[in-house]
């Protein structure tokens, strides 16, 4: 009986303490996946290629890294 009346007593004082909330505004940091972003592959122009030829090949490899560029920066302004 005294065990009872010891475990009522306990639970009421815990039952009716304050409860206390606090909120902690802190920035959460959440990784983003990383996208899967196709490597530039480049073109190597060959040694007896003619000048146009080589011009042309240099500027494919610019524009394919370009492009590669662009997209890894998409895809880091969506992670921010």
């Amino acid at each position: 009986m005294k065990r009872y009346f010891v475990l009522i007593i306990l639970l009421s004082l815990y039952s009716c303490s304050p409860v206390r909330v606090k909120y902690i505004k802190e920035p959460v940091f959440i990784k983003c996946k990383v996208p899967s972003i196709p490597k530039a592959i480049e073109c190597r122009p060959s040694d007896n290629a003619t000048y146009p030829q080589k011009l042309k090949c240099i500027l494919n490899n610019y524009l394919k890294l370009k492009k590669e560029n662009e997209m890894l920066r998409r895809s880091i302004e969506t992670c921010k």
